[in-house]
């Protein structure tokens, strides 16, 4: 086999860090620019909005500001710590729950695809379960010392 083949085919760490690394960013910028930042500075009447649509499809009918607050939270702040690799498995499940949510009142409503929450969803199940990989804070503020 050609060494070239054979080299895209073998274990690669750094290769896997170079793939979280840009994963993560590119997550962190999608959900930042298209979500997370236009619902956090919207304040407390647009999270109370937020809240009450998002949860009333789960029976839940009380603290829609706090669950608003919640979602424009784990949209912005946590998306962005996802992209420096701080705090990534916290951050990363708190906006796949998010992103649950969001799927759930997409199909319960009929409006509009809920393909990209659950693409979304998905994408931070699986930064939950890797973690952020050596090319973050995470490795380097929170890595055991040898």
């Amino acid at each position: 086999m050609n060494k070239y083949v054979s080299a895209l085919f073998s274990d690669c760490s750094k290769c896997t860090n170079y793939g979280l690394l840009v994963l993560r960013i590119g997550i962190a910028w999608l959900m930042i620019t298209n979500h997370g930042w236009g619902m956090i500075i919207g304040g407390p009447e647009r999270w109370a909005g937020v809240g009450k649509f998002g949860m009333q499809h789960l029976g839940i009918n009380f603290l829609y500001t706090f669950w608003g607050f919640m979602a424009a939270f784990s949209e912005s702040i946590g998306a962005l710590l996802i992209g420096v690799g701080f705090c990534t498995r916290i951050a990363a499940g708190l906006l796949m729950i998010t992103m649950l949510v969001s799927t759930n009142m997409h199909i319960t409503t009929g409006k509009g695809s809920p393909e990209m929450a659950l693409a979304y969803a998905f994408i931070c199940a699986a930064l939950v379960v890797s973690g952020a990989g050596d090319l973050s804070l995470d490795k380097k503020w929170f890595a055991a010392k040898k």
